[in-house]
């Protein structure tokens, strides 16, 4: 709690900040990296195809999530990394090819 004077008028402001607040838990940064990959497969694929209930893990002060889904004649795979806070890291997705090729 903090005292604030001015002009004889005094304000009581109630309030804490505790840094751990502003993180993430493992179900939010989840939902998060699912639309962020969504939302980039949609743009190169015009799919979205994620739907994981896998959680996100949080690693060396980061969340990483990652999934794969099959498409097509293969799978996309992508990875998320969202900081502490949710702030986007990296959206990386793959698609991964399944089909024979053959040469005449």
């Amino acid at each position: 709690m903090r005292l604030l004077c001015t002009i004889g008028i005094t304000l009581l402001v109630a309030g804490c900040t505790n840094p751990r607040s502003s993180q993430l838990t493992a179900e939010q940064a989840r939902l998060t990296a699912v639309h962020l990959a969504n939302s980039k497969a949609s743009e190169l694929y015009h799919c979205q195809p994620f739907s994981s209930n896998q959680l996100a893990r949080f690693s060396e002060g980061r969340w990483v999530w990652s999934d794969q889904q099959g498409y097509g004649f293969g799978d996309i795979e992508a990875t998320v990394e969202l900081a502490a806070d949710g702030t986007t890291n990296r959206v990386d997705l793959k698609l991964l090819e399944s089909r024979a090729t053959r040469e005449f």
